[in-house]
């Protein structure tokens, strides 16, 4: 059995064939195409070089399973709005969508099948993520299971300081860009100048650790997952996971209320999260998932 798996990103789209243990047979990658026939076309040119039993799709977006459709807004606007079941009709196969952030998530049950409970949390732009109860995905009765970057660990004051407004790796670009005049930040730029002594870089990686470890704290004692998690770019970096779970530690140690540390952990598989993620979801979908 192979089964077609697309990774639709603002900057890029991934195609693998994978067999059902998660075997990547073949990988293509292109940018992404300025409009929607771009990108089936190139999608019809992968499709055909193989037989395939099924169609899995990570996309960014809340995606409505019963019509294929992905509401909201992303980087990909041309993607949105239609049924992407009707669209790629004409394979006869069976194809199921799921939202970015989940497949992330739902790629640790490929790495680790024993995980019963387990949250994701991506770090980006904002944050987003995904809650494994049962060793399924839990998506809510609105579709925002998983949807952490909304808590708040703040008093909400005229404007609502949510999680992904405060421990986000785009937050803590925007703070550096405020004090220190600059606008040439990104994450892998600040870790360099904090390695090399820059007190300013320094403070903006505590200052986004401490903040991430309060929701991450929240996270572990809302449903006590055997493991969280954290995956985006900057979850790659050893130096990032480290400075997450000092200041996690930090916290338990000074309040004795909390007795349990959370396990967190980058994400496996990394800049294939996605392609894995949808994979399972299929698999899952399709009632061939094994470990169920």
């Amino acid at each position: 059995m192979v089964i077609a798996t697309v990774d639709i990103g603002g900057t890029g789209i991934k195609f693998a064939a994978m067999s059902k243990e998660g075997e990547i047979l073949d990988k293509q990658e292109i940018a992404t195409p300025d409009d929607l026939d771009g990108l089936l076309d190139w999608l019809k040119m992968c499709l055909s070089k193989r037989d395939y039993q099924g169609i899995a799709m990570s996309v960014p977006g809340a995606v409505d399973r019963k019509t294929g459709t992905i509401g909201g807004i992303s980087a990909v606007p041309y993607i949105h709005g239609f049924s992407w079941y009707d669209k790629l009709a004409s394979y006869d196969l069976p194809i199921h969508l799921e939202n970015d952030a989940n497949c992330v998530g739902l790629s640790e049950l490929l790495a680790h099948p024993e995980l019963e409970n387990a949250a994701c949390v991506v770090i980006g732009t904002g944050i987003g993520g995904a809650m494994i109860v049962n060793g399924r995905l839990h998506r809510g009765k609105h579709h925002l299971g998983g949807e952490f970057g909304y808590m708040t660990t703040l008093a909400p004051a005229e404007k609502l300081n949510n999680w992904s407004q405060l421990a986000s790796t785009g937050n803590m670009v925007r703070y550096l860009a405020e004090k220190s005049g600059q606008t040439d930040w990104n994450g892998r730029k600040i870790y360099q100048e904090a390695e090399a002594g820059n007190t300013l870089c320094q403070e903006a990686i505590e200052r986004m650790n401490r903040n991430l470890a309060q929701g991450l704290l929240n996270i572990q004692y809302l449903f006590d997952p055997d493991v969280i998690s954290l995956g985006g770019s900057i979850s790659q970096n050893k130096k990032f996971i480290e400075g997450v779970r000092s200041a996690i530690s930090y916290y338990v140690d000074r309040y004795e209320e909390y007795s349990v540390t959370p396990e967190i952990v980058a994400c496996t598989y990394q800049g294939e999260a996605n392609l894995y993620g949808a994979l399972v979801n299929w698999l899952q979908e399709e009632g061939q998932w094994p470990h169920s």
